[in-house]
């Protein structure tokens, strides 16, 4: 997405819009400071259709999750993302992060 883009594509928006709407759904259950150890996050996206973008939609959750749940999205070093179909209106994306030793084993 190009600066001059993201005012004028729709898709750009949307994705901003997107991007905005799980960061502040983020903030709302993050009471601590941002994770500063590498993490995992595993998303289950519910989606009605099948013109979803698995990596796009991945992409969008943890940038929107960038000093919020933790510090860098470069943190991440575990990933595991899948779509399931649902009916339009159960559409929604469980989000679970989870903390991750040295090893990259799941931290306690």
């Amino acid at each position: 997405m190009t600066q001059k883009s993201m005012y004028v594509n729709k898709y750009a928006k949307r994705y901003l819009a997107y991007k905005k709407q799980v960061g502040w759904i983020a903030k709302q259950h993050m009471k601590d400071k941002p994770i500063e150890g590498h993490v995992g996050v595993k998303l289950t996206h519910y989606i009605h259709g099948n013109r979803a973008d698995i990596d796009n939609l991945f992409k969008g959750v943890t940038d929107a999750l960038n000093k919020i749940v933790y510090k860098d999205d470069r943190q991440v070093k575990q990933m595991e993302s899948r779509i399931i179909p649902c009916e339009k209106e159960e559409q929604r994306t469980k989000i679970v992060i989870y903390e991750l030793d040295q090893l990259g084993n799941i931290a306690n």
